[in-house]
């Protein structure tokens, strides 16, 4: 026995309305370009300004002659038969000789002074002993009491004195007796570097009454 069943679906109400249908006009056309009437024709050209020459300051005007030329006069032929004169020379270049100089052998000893000044030594000398000598009886009349007289002395490896000159002199009466002061003078002997060497030095001897 079969049996047919029925499918019950919910469908919506339907409502119904009127609707108006509204229609709307075509735009008007664009309107027309405006062309220029074909009898118009384009303007001219504009003309450019003649523009005169100016003076230029810098330039002199030069007269022009009005002689006209003779082109028919003769012209002068010119000494071609002479020979051209010769082009000067360049004298030669010497290039300067190259002095060498002379090279020194490194191991050489350092060349020995024959005299050494007072700063150079080790020490300044000290007198030991000196000479007598006489003051002037010139000067002693003329009241003078002492005077300076200054040497410039010759030291020896011993401390020996020897006069090489006179540098200066209070007076000159006392220069004679200044040297028998210095003839038996000795000094220590001057060292450089702990060996004896030759001196000079300047030595002042005061003579007094």
């Amino acid at each position: 026995m079969a049996r047919l069943f029925t499918i019950e679906a919910d469908v919506p109400d339907l409502t119904i309305r009127e609707v108006d249908i509204a229609t709307f006009q075509p735009p008007p056309p664009p309107p027309p370009i405006d062309e220029p009437p074909p009898d118009i024709s384009p303007p001219p050209t504009p003309a450019l300004t003649e523009v005169s020459a100016l003076p230029d300051p810098t330039r002199v005007p030069i007269p022009q002659a009005q002689v006209p030329m003779d082109i028919t006069a003769p012209v002068e032929n010119f000494f071609t038969d002479l020979a051209p004169a010769p082009l000067p020379v360049e004298p030669e270049k010497v290039s300067p000789r190259t002095t060498i100089p002379a090279r020194v052998p490194a191991n050489l000893p350092p060349v020995k002074k024959t005299y050494y000044n007072p700063n150079e030594l080790d020490g300044i000398p000290r007198l030991l002993r000196h000479g007598s000598t006489t003051f002037p009886e010139s000067l002693a009349k003329q009241g003078v009491k002492s005077g300076t007289v200054t040497f410039e002395v010759e030291l020896s490896t011993t401390g020996s004195v020897s006069v090489r000159s006179v540098i200066s002199s209070t007076h000159k009466e006392l220069v004679e007796p200044a040297r028998k002061v210095a003839a038996s003078a000795r000094f220590t002997p001057p060292k450089r570097n702990g060996q004896a060497v030759k001196a000079i030095m300047r030595w002042p001897i005061v003579i007094e009454k």
